[in-house]
């Protein structure tokens, strides 16, 4: 080998490999309970399950460089072809089926992603994603790989987020605006139910995104995601819910402690119009949980939670 060359992971099928179960998937998304199941190559998931994924530098190779190469040819393997398609068929049933636009059709595949779940073992190498739809479980980058091999053959602009710091990924779909930390990109977490467009606040274990990411784009989409102001209110909404609750949590404590006062010193018409003013504020903590409570336990469902919302103004 002369100069500077990168050798990235490939598959190469396993000739008589049985086919592994056909995995079936089941996640709630908008209003429906949405199923998926097909059959996978045993050869090809062979193959890339022993598949050697380590990556070979020779030369000075910039990191951000082979990292982007090597992920593009773990997403863009030829030998995947037919297990996209069969995916891909699936999900554009379910796409006719249920009547999606094309910003729900990018929330149907970031949901069923999102769905899989998450398993993650130390020094765990990235996953080829027929691994990871065979196995139905992988970690971030894992997942991260397959949400953008769907969204970017759906004809959406898509990138990958890879964070070495905190040692993160995610995914990137072009947007309307200025994006993710003005990549241009909205940002995906897939390791578990979130809207597009939403960051976390943390990653677990007191980790936090503090870095900017390397922005890898994958396929050559131009499709972007324009449900972003919807899922931004909805962000504002849900933590002004919550630190709303936490106000008047913390108030209704102290009425409590006053309401113990008054009864122990006998003022009862100052107890009775202290506990009046108490059921209001309990109604009101009540009201402000349900709106923030929903919105957490509805993040399959964009476009029915926005409409909720709109609905039960805070």
């Amino acid at each position: 080998m002369n100069g500077n060359t990168v050798i990235v992971p490939h598959i190469a099928p396993v000739a008589g490999a049985e086919d592994p179960p056909s995995p079936s998937y089941s996640f709630p998304f908008e209003d429906a309970t949405i199923s998926l199941c097909f059959a996978v190559d045993g050869t090809v998931y062979a193959g890339a399950k022993a598949a050697d994924k380590e990556v070979t530098i020779v030369g000075n190779v910039p990191e951000s460089e082979w990292m982007a190469r090597s992920y593009r040819a773990m997403i863009d393997d030829p030998n995947q072809d037919q297990f996209y398609t069969g995916l891909q068929e699936q999900l554009r049933t379910i796409r006719s089926e249920m009547s999606l636009s094309d910003d729900e059709f990018a929330d149907l595949m970031a949901v069923f992603v999102q769905s899989i779940p998450y398993e993650t073992t130390p020094e765990n190498p990235a996953k080829f994603p027929i691994e990871t739809f065979a196995e139905k479980s992988g970690d971030c980058d894992d997942k991260s790989l397959l949400l953008a091999a769907l969204l970017s053959r759906e004809g959406f602009k898509t990138a990958l987020f890879s964070f070495p710091n905190e040692s993160h990924m995610a995914v990137g779909i072009a947007c309307n605006g200025s994006g993710y930390l003005n990549t241009g990109y909205s940002y995906i977490e897939t390791t578990n139910l979130s809207f597009i467009g939403v960051s976390p606040d943390g990653l677990g274990a007191g980790v936090t995104l503090n870095s900017d990411p390397l922005v890898i784009p994958v396929g050559s989409g131009n499709m972007t995601y324009n449900s972003c102001e919807q899922t931004s209110s909805l962000h504002t909404v849900y933590e002004s819910t919550g630190n709303r609750f936490n106000n008047l949590s913390h108030r209704a404590d102290e009425m409590r402690a006053d309401l113990k006062d008054l009864s122990e010193n006998g003022n009862i018409p100052a107890y009775n119009r202290q506990v009046r003013e108490f059921n209001l504020l309990i109604a009101e903590m009540n009201r402000v949980a349900a709106i923030h409570n929903f919105i957490a336990g509805h993040q399959y469902d964009r476009k029915g939670t926005y409409e909720w919302i709109a609905a039960h103004p805070l």
